[in-house]
């Protein structure tokens, strides 16, 4: 009994858990650690280096406001998968983080990539189009919530397997359409929060019927 116990409390230290999302180990946690470093320093420094000044370039921007969507998806369904809340309080509580989580992940690599485009040109503060920047920003949070209420209810719905199969596809769509009409991703940005922002009213809808049947 005793070993079975301190087998137990070591394995519960050996995870690290945050509220409202999954718990990894440590291991977990160093790769996790590693996986972040290495996007930072390959969309935060190497391709803005590469690129120059045409990192500054509106879709380019545009594109990097928008990269939470990759983040905040997954990110729900783990959530989810962890295990199932009992209310729209707490579901919709796991959407926030997952959201907050990938939106921050996106302005940690947009900062890096502007200071790091500034600091190789050496011309002082090298600033994108704000305007485009923010319109961009507000799709790139609309579209996280709405893929992460969307993973959050499929995961609940059907299975974590069946939210990971449908997040690549729908990030196979995006990956073709933006290969397709990225020059119009400035322009579509509003129009785009829009719809995103309908498509998660619907969602949170869908996801308090699987939470809080009648």
């Amino acid at each position: 009994m005793t070993r079975g116990y301190r087998g137990t409390a070591n394995a519960k230290n050996a995870r690290a858990c945050l509220p409202g999302l999954p718990c990894f180990h440590w291991a977990t946690r160093v790769r996790t650690v590693f996986l972040y470093a290495a996007l930072i320093a390959v969309f935060g420094v190497l391709l803005p280096w590469t690129k120059g000044l045409d990192f500054l370039d509106p879709v380019m921007t545009a594109a990097y406001a928008c990269l939470g969507v990759l983040f905040a998806g997954p990110a729900s369904a783990e959530a989810f998968a962890e295990k199932r809340p009992d209310s729209l309080k707490a579901a919709l509580r796991r959407v926030a983080k997952a959201v907050m989580y990938g939106e921050g992940l996106a302005l940690v690599m947009l900062i890096a990539g502007v200071a790091t485009v500034s600091i190789s040109r050496r011309g002082g503060l090298r600033l994108p189009e704000l305007d485009v920047l923010g319109e961009a920003g507000l799709l790139g949070l609309t579209a996280s919530a709405a893929l992460a209420l969307m993973a959050g209810w499929i995961t609940l719905r059907f299975s974590h397997s069946v939210a990971r199969r449908a997040l690549r596809f729908v990030f196979l769509a995006m990956l073709v359409a933006f290969f397709l009409w990225s020059r119009w991703l400035p322009d579509a940005a509003l129009p785009g929060a829009a719809l995103a922002a309908a498509i998660a009213g619907v969602m949170i809808l869908a996801l308090r019927r699987q939470v809080e049947p009648q």
